[in-house]
């Protein structure tokens, strides 16, 4: 009985690592923000490095509903975006330095990789939002961004 008790304890320590493991935020250091477009509010990761801006959410089993990832540069140009290592679609959206948005690239899948998309003009942000929600909430080039 006693040899039970501790398989037993032994199995809900490692499966309770395993879990905290995989529910761990990705990084710490990234802050959150809400954005507004439209009378929409999304809860947004903001990544403004090099090293966070590349990793963006790539190997993300999902991105929850309403959620998204801001990438701020630190000037205009038409930055590059592809799909390595992503596990399920994503809604673009190219924002420029006056916080309009300039492009949107809907429902881009990870098959799509190695291709790249890129915006028609220079963005300062770009928005990544789960497939579907720039069709969802009606968002469309031209529409304001605040944050």
């Amino acid at each position: 009985m006693k040899n039970f008790f501790f398989l037993i304890l032994g199995l809900i320590v490692v499966f309770g690592s395993i879990f905290l493991f995989f529910t761990r935020p990705v990084d710490n250091n990234i802050q959150s923000k809400i954005i507004k477009i439209n009378d929409t509010s999304l809860k947004v990761e903001v990544v403004d490095t090099p090293e966070t801006r590349e990793r963006g959410l790539s190997g993300r089993e999902s991105l929850a509903r309403d959620t998204g990832m801001l990438f701020i540069f630190d000037s205009p140009a038409q930055y590059g975006f592809w799909m390595r290592d992503m596990n399920f679609a994503i809604d673009i959206i190219w924002i420029d330095a006056n916080f309009r948005i300039v492009d949107v690239s809907k429902e881009v899948s990870p098959e799509t990789f190695p291709q790249v998309f890129y915006p028609d003009q220079a963005v300062v942000y770009v928005l990544e939002l789960p497939g579907g929600t720039v069709d969802k909430y009606q968002i469309t080039t031209s529409t304001m961004i605040q944050f």
